[in-house]
């Protein structure tokens, strides 16, 4: 007798091999999504920082301390818009919320303390 095709039995094997394969390999996935994520989160704050420090040290006379908003650094052209590796929806959160808080160093006669605020200035 000729046999084609698989029986039922192999199908199933297959199916479970499959399926543990599955559940050990989907929390890696997620774990190196979420890494991932905190990664372009730290990226971006430090970005946000960066030209925060541009834009105090070229507009802000000596002696000031306060904060810049993430959309003062668009409008003058110290940062693009979209946030760069931020989803669109992250993006507009950032431009509409976060700040940068900033404080100027009398003794050395610098700007320092560069924080993000994520509720804003």
């Amino acid at each position: 007798m000729r046999r084609n095709g698989f029986s039922l039995i192999e199908l199933l094997a297959v199916l479970v091999l499959l399926s543990v394969i599955v559940l050990v390999a989907f929390p890696s996935i997620l774990g190196a999504i979420r890494k991932s994520d905190d990664q372009i989160s730290e990226a971006v704050k430090e970005l946000l920082i960066a030209n925060a420090k541009s834009y105090v040290n070229d507009t802000q006379p000596t002696g000031a301390t306060g904060c810049v908003t993430v959309q003062a650094l668009i409008d003058n052209n110290y940062m693009e818009s979209p946030i760069p590796n931020a989803s669109s929806e992250e993006s507009e959160k950032i431009e509409k919320q976060w700040g940068v808080r900033y404080q100027f160093n009398g003794s050395t006669g610098k700007y320092t303390n560069f924080t993000i605020s994520e509720t804003g200035c």
